[in-house]
Formats: C-alpha cells, sequence, structure tokens
C-alpha cells in the first residue's frame, strides 16, 4: 500500500456522506467479494468505515483509499443518491423508520442525520449533497465512467432482413 494509497481530507459534512455511501455499500450482499474470485477482498470499505468512524465529529477526517475501495465508494456514493431520492417515498415501520432496500441505511442515515426524523423531504438536500460530493471525489480520485471502447467495432445490423420481421 505504498504509492497507490489515495488520501483525501474530507469536511465534517462530507465525512457523514461518504460514511453514510459506505454503510449502503455494505449493506449490499456481496459487496466485498472479488467479482471474479468470489472470495472477500483484501481491502475493502469496511476497513476504511473503522478508519472514519472516529473521525466523523472531528471538522476535518482524514481518510486512505487505495484504487478499488475508491471505486467502490463512488459506487456506494451512486446507490445512496438512489436510495435517498426514494426515501420520502418509503413505508414507515413502526420505530419510525423508512423500510430501505438496503440493511441498515436507514438506521445510519437517521443517526448521522437526525433532522430527517422531523422533515423526511430533507433527505433531497442530502442526496444532492452526496451528488455533488460524488462529481468532486470521482474527479480528485482520478475515476472516470466506464466508457464503451470507441475502437471495438460496432455490430451492424443483418442486411438480410427488413425492419419488419413478419415478411411474407
Amino acid at each position: 500500500m505504498a504509492s497507490n494509497v489515495l488520501q483525501i481530507a474530507l469536511r465534517q459534512e462530507d465525512a457523514r456522506l461518504v460514511f453514510l455511501a459506505i454503510a449502503h455499500h455494505l449493506g449490499r450482499p456481496g459487496s466485498e467479494l472479488d467479482p471474479i474470485t468470489k472470495q472477500p477482498v483484501e481491502h475493502g470499505l469496511a476497513e476504511v468505515a473503522r478508519d472514519l468512524q472516529p473521525q466523523l465529529r472531528m471538522a476535518v477526517a482524514n481518510v486512505s483509499l487505495n484504487p478499488e475501495q475508491a471505486t467502490r465508494l463512488v459506487s456506494g456514493m451512486a446507490g445512496s443518491v438512489t436510495e435517498l431520492k426514494a426515501y420520502p417515498m418509503l413505508e414507515l415501520r413502526a420505530d419510525g423508520g423508512r423500510k430501505s432496500s438496503v440493511p441498515g441505511f436507514d438506521s445510519t442515515l437517521r443517526h448521522l442525520f437526525p433532522e430527517i426524523e422531523d422533515d423526511a423531504d430533507s433527505v433531497m438536500d442530502i442526496a444532492e449533497r452526496m451528488l455533488i460530493l460524488r462529481r468532486r471525489l470521482s474527479v480528485e480520485l482520478g475515476i472516470r465512467p466506464r466508457l464503451i471502447d470507441a475502437a471495438q467495432p460496432k455490430p451492424t445490423p443483418d442486411r438480410r432482413r427488413g425492419w419488419w420481421p413478419f415478411r411474407r
């Protein structure tokens, strides 16, 4: 973990958003498994969460990520934005929380952002801040969206067939 380590400094608000994104990521089944070997990854976001949690009340939190962790974090942030946008429409549970599709997401959200207890629609502000932070971190961490390789030949349509599938 020498030169591949990416260091980021997060303001307290951003650290809470990152922690929420990590909670979202970790709540998804298989999120910490290698996609090829199906074995647990050596360095996942769980260790980042352990390092970040004690820093959540500090003005600035420092986080170290390897490139795979950075990619997982940005993915977790995207998933969090989707979950946050749906949050006001989710069914209420007996404990006052919402029935989220990701286990633990709702309780983490209510713990980190207690203001949503009084106003569930305020999660849209959180979603907006998460999206802005995701864009910023994507640039800082050098994560680009996967694009289809322009050098690959595009599939050509079968010229023998017309556009109408039921030829006479």
